[in-house]
């Protein structure tokens, strides 16, 4: 499951179960076309529901394929999870995935994890 919204050009996501392909045709033309429209990078708060399994093993490929050809155009990434994983995996994918900046948030950051996203500022992670 994915619902995402768009807000003043950042891109909020909240994300649980396991995401298939139908839920990364969502999100693809949403992206694109707010890169588009913004100047520079485009930022996203992803929450993960307690749930949140990752995508099935097609969705993850097309992810990456993604990530490759956008990669200019990620903003400021702010992860929410609940679980060690989460964290985890978000450590992970801010060394593989450079340039675009993640930090992992606790749900209760109290909205620095999307003023961070916008402006790097009030972005301490409750993890480190």
């Amino acid at each position: 499951m994915l619902e995402i919204e768009e807000e003043n050009g950042l891109i909020r996501i909240k994300a649980g179960g396991t995401l298939e392909s139908s839920d990364y045709d969502r999100f693809v033309p949403l992206f694109e076309r707010i890169a588009a429209i913004e100047q520079g990078t485009v930022p996203m708060v992803i929450e993960l529901a307690p749930d949140f399994s990752g995508w099935d093993l097609g969705g993850i490929w097309r992810d990456l394929r993604f990530d490759v050809m956008h990669k200019d155009q990620f903003g400021r990434i702010a992860i929410i999870g609940t679980r060690d994983w989460h964290e985890w995996a978000t450590k992970l994918s801010d060394v593989l995935f450079p340039p675009a900046e993640m930090r992992f948030f606790d749900p209760d950051a109290g909205g620095r994890d999307e003023r961070w996203a916008r402006t790097g500022a009030e972005g301490e992670s409750n993890a480190e």
